[in-house]
C-alpha cells in the first residue's frame, strides 16, 4: 500500500481535490496533508475532505513539511503530491506509482505534460523538477537530515536517486493542472517567490553536480546509503 504526503501552504481552494483524487486510489492507504503554517483554513479545509493533517506551528518549507508527513506515515511505499495540481484521476497516479510499486524504479516523478510535442521533448534534457513523485522510503532516509532546504529537495531526491542501481524514471502525466504562483499570490508576490524557487534549485544543483555534494555529514551519508543498497540487493531491504 502507499502513503500519500501533501505540502500544502495557503492551498485552501485546491486542497480538497487533490486529496480526493488520492483517496479514491485503491493503492492508497492513507492521506496526509502537512499544513506548512497555513495562515487560511488549508487544515479545516483537508481535515473535512478526509485527510489526516500535521499542523506546523510556522512555514517551515517543503523540505520540513515533506518529512513531517513521512515521519508520521505507515506505508513504505511513499506519493508526494503538490497541494496546487489538480486533476490526476486513479490512472495517471497509478502511472506514478506503478514504476516504484513494481520495483522498477526507486523514484517516479510525474511531469505535467505540455501542450506541443516539442516542449515535451525538452523535458528530457533539463533537470526533473515536479513534487507529484512515488519513492520508496528507503530514498527519503538517505537524504541527509540536514543541508537541505525548501525546493532544493527535489534536485537532492533526484540526486540521491541515481546512487540507487534502480535509479529514477519520469512519466509524462496529462490531464492535470497547476495552478500557478502569480495566479495564487499576485503578479509581484507570484514572480518573487518563483524567482526564490529557481534560485533554490540552480544553488543546490550547482552544488551537488559541480562542486560535488558539498553539506554537512556528507561521508556518514554515502556510508549510509551504501549500506541501504547493499541491504537491498541481498534482499533485506524494504520496499
Amino acid at each position: 500500500m502507499v502513503s500519500v504526503v501533501i505540502p500544502a501552504f495557503n492551498e485552501v481552494d485546491t486542497i480538497a481535490g487533490v486529496i480526493a483524487s488520492a483517496r479514491q486510489h485503491p493503492r492508497v492507504e492513507e492521506v496526509i496533508v502537512v499544513d506548512d503554517g497555513s495562515g487560511d483554513a488549508t487544515t479545516q479545509v483537508a481535515e473535512a475532505a478526509g485527510a489526516r493533517v500535521i499542523r506546523l506551528d510556522r512555514n517551515a518549507g517543503k523540505t520540513a513539511a515533506l518529512d513531517a508527513g513521512v515521519r508520521s506515515a505507515k506505508a513504505d511505499i511513499l506519493l508526494f503530491l503538490d497541494a496546487d495540481v489538480t486533476g490526476h484521476t486513479q490512472q495517471t497516479l497509478s502511472q506514478i506509482m506503478q514504476p516504484v510499486i513494481e520495483g522498477r524504479f526507486e523514484m517516479n516523478v510525474g511531469l505535467r505534460a505540455r501542450s506541443t510535442l516539442m516542449l515535451n521533448r525538452a523535458l528530457r534534457y533539463f533537470p526533473i523538477i515536479g513534487g507529484d513523485r512515488a519513492l520508496t522510503r528507503r530514498l527519503w532516509e538517505a537524504i541527509p537530515a540536514n543541508g537541505v532546504d525548501g525546493f532544493e529537495i527535489e534536485i537532492v531526491l533526484n540526486y540521491t536517486s541515481k546512487q540507487f542501481e534502480k535509479g529514477m524514471g519520469f512519466e509524462l502525466v496529462y490531464g492535470t493542472s497547476h495552478r500557478i504562483k502569480e495566479k495564487k499570490y499576485g503578479v509581484a508576490l507570484g514572480a518573487a517567490r518563483r524567482a526564490g524557487m529557481i534560485g533554490a534549485i540552480l544553488s543546490i544543483s550547482f552544488r551537488l553536480y559541480i562542486l560535488g555534494w558539498i553539506i554537512p555529514r556528507a561521508v556518514r551519508v554515502k556510508e549510509r546509503l551504501t549500506t541501504l543498497v547493499r541491504a537491498s540487493a541481498n534482499g533485506k531491504g524494504s520496499a
